[in-house]
């Protein structure tokens, strides 16, 4: 039967950003959470999610500022519930401190798949202001309870609980149950880790079923192309071959999903056959991977150097956002005082294509830069839209989101764009009445429009400022002035988990991808100004449901896209989906860091990568072209049958 060992790691303590000073990352947010891998030989592990976590403890918004106590984990045991589902057992953590809040206590997690975990509370095991380590829990067939083990101070006890809400018979144990230790376990970690984050903290291994692995593996593995079908094709006697009518490739991938893929047909195979003579044929090609190359080189234009008020933008691109309009492929992104579109006929052009200034935000003469913030094209009833948000004199607790009108046919035509008209409330009031609002999105769904975006409260308190954290807000809006909220803001995501509170408690940039009748709302979390912190997670509704009512909200507990995912982007969000007409693709454009520019600066850069609906629903956003088309593959042939 398959192993799984779960462990933590170490974390590397605080890490500092020279680029910004005072900030500082607690590694442990992200490190100290429970990690998963699975063996086949009981001894050789391979990690799951790229040797990331995929259980955060939640939060505490009841402690500490108004931004909430962040929470880890150590010492993780995975056990089998007496009704076959999973449970964990843990040690909740103050970061690199113990939890006062639940002393002498052990948290509670339980999963029916092994992929998805909830809390569900702490089992107390003794009323000592102290923090137990290394609990176990086994259930014991013959007693028909729990036997719960931990360390506390330099004893080990144990104790018994019928069902996991109190403990009994405590006593001395001298012989609790064994975790694994580190010397014990193979894990195979590739790429090119520091040796601190090489180490692993191991929990405890148990036997799964095939069964539980494979699901487990569909929700956390890496996906790749091990397969291609395709079907033979039946032309009539007679006419032309059209390579437009040849069917695409059927490509399997390892979590049973699919996708169909276009081919480039050998042009001097289909050139010998004879339409009009009945026959069979074997027409050789190849499959054609989706490949972009990163980063993505830009064309920043060539326009008066007074106009470039802030160089750093013309190192890179944040939040880069590329929109279909009416036949032709538009690039918008942050800024700073000229919003700028790019237009090409073919996604892989646009962003190599001319910058046009189609705004320039008005500056009194004494007045520092204004910065524009991601910007993204909405078209609204006929109506292109530009929601954006300004950041007037450089301050970014300025931050308010705006709306742009185009209203010309000719999106980049000169004055074609109305002056910004700022997010208000159904009231009139800005829609952030104390702090910023940004990374507006908009979407409708069942004949009501929304839009999301993303509000930080900042105030001042007993001469303080106090920055909360940065929450996901939804609302209504009227269609025909799409800057008019016609509801009030409902928070439907705030930074809960140690992957979106990693230096800053921030979740931002949301984008909707529809699947069926599932609305997915990708959404970038943790640090703005530690980059290479930056992450990607989801939200989760139902097309048709009430979209104001956070209970119709649900939010994965594990980020989908880190810097784990692939090899040499670091930080990477802030995105949007776009279809790639010239393959039918859905394609995810984003910003993240690549380390090898030389120029000893991390700026963000644009990237390009095809979207995959995994076998398990969520959205697998790490499908790297090695991935997606096996070079070994890659040639196919198809058996053509003239009739």
């Amino acid at each position: 039967m398959p192993t799984l060992l779960c462990y933590t790691k170490p974390g590397i303590g605080p890490v500092p950003q020279d680029r910004y000073p005072g900030h500082i990352a607690w590694n442990c947010d992200w490190e100290q959470s429970m990690h998963l891998a699975f063996s086949l030989d009981g001894r050789s592990f391979k990690p799951l999610r790229n040797d990331t976590g995929i259980l955060f403890p939640l939060a505490a918004f009841d402690e500490g500022d108004p931004k909430g106590t962040t929470k880890t984990l150590s010492d993780p045991w995975i056990f089998r519930r007496r009704d076959g589902k999973w449970m964990v057992c843990a040690v909740r953590r103050n970061q690199n401190r113990r939890d006062s809040t639940h002393a002498g206590s052990i948290q509670l997690f339980v999963s029916h798949n092994l992929a998805r975990w909830r809390e569900v509370g702490f089992l107390k095991v003794t009323d000592l202001d102290i923090e137990v380590r290394e609990p176990t829990a086994v259930w014991d067939a013959d007693l028909q309870a729990y036997r719960i083990t931990w360390r506390q101070g330099d004893q080990t006890l144990e104790g018994f609980t019928d069902d996991l809400s109190a403990i009994r018979q405590i006593s001395p144990c001298s012989a609790p149950p064994r975790r694994a230790r580190a010397e014990e376990i193979v894990l195979d970690q590739s790429g090119d880790l520091p040796d601190q984050e090489r180490r692993i903290l191991p929990g405890n291994l148990v036997q799964i079923s095939e069964e539980e692995l494979r699901i487990l593996r569909m929700y956390t593995d890496e996906i790749r192309h091990v397969d291609t079908w395709l079907p033979d094709y039946r032309h009539p006697t007679g006419k032309p071959i059209l390579t437009e009518l040849l069917p695409k490739a059927v490509c399997r991938y390892s979590d049973g999903s699919t996708h169909e893929k276009r081919v480039c047909w050998n042009a001097a195979a289909l050139a010998a056959v004879d339409p009009s003579l009945p026959g069979i044929h074997v027409i050789p090609g190849k499959l054609i991977p989706l490949n972009h190359a990163f980063p993505i080189p830009l064309n920043f234009g060539s326009h008066n150097p007074s106009d470039i008020n802030d160089p750093a933008m013309y190192h890179g691109m944040s939040d880069p956002c590329v929109t279909l309009y009416r036949g032709k492929y538009y690039l918008s992104s942050s800024g700073n005082q000229q919003i700028t579109l790019r237009c090409a006929d073919r996604i892989e052009d646009v962003f190599s294509a001319e910058p046009v200034i189609i705004y320039r935000v008005p500056l009194a003469a004494d007045e520092p830069m204004c910065g524009t913030w991601a910007a993204e094209l909405h078209e609204i009833q006929g109506t292109l839209y530009m929601l954006t948000a300004l950041c007037r004199g450089g301050d970014w607790t300025t931050v308010q989101a705006v709306v742009l009108r185009c209203a010309g046919e000719d999106p980049l035509a000169p004055g074609a764009w109305e002056a910004p008209s700022c997010c208000v409330l159904p009231d009139g009031g800005l829609i952030s009445r104390r702090g910023i609002s940004l990374d507006m999105t908009y979407f409708e769904d069942a004949g009501r429009h929304y839009v999301m975006w993303s509000n930080r409260l900042i105030y001042m308190e007993n001469g303080e400022q106090v920055v909360e954290p940065a929450e996901l807000d939804i609302a209504t809006v009227d269609p025909a002035r799409p800057w008019q909220l016609t509801s009030e803001p409902v928070c439907v995501s705030r930074p809960d988990y140690g992957w979106d509170r990693f230096e800053t408690e921030v979740d931002e940039g949301p984008y909707l991808l529809r699947h069926g009748n599932e609305l997915l709302v990708t959404i970038s979390g943790s640090s703005t100004g530690m980059g290479d912190l930056y992450d990607v997670g989801l939200l989760r509704a139902r097309s048709g449901a009430d979209l104001l009512n956070p209970a119709n909200w649900d939010k994965w507990p594990w980020p989908l896209l880190t810097k784990e995912s692939v090899p040499g982007q670091y930080g990477p969000g802030h995105n949007n989906f776009v279809v790639d007409w010239e393959t039918g693709d859905t394609v995810m454009v984003y910003h993240a860091i690549s380390h090898e520019k030389g120029d000893g600066q991390t700026w963000r850069q644009p990237a390009i990568r095809r979207v995959h609906m995994a076998a398990s629903g969520l959205p697998y956003l790490e499908m790297t072209p090695d991935r997606d088309v096996n070079p070994a593959l890659r040639d196919v042939s198809l058996t053509l049958i003239i009739e």
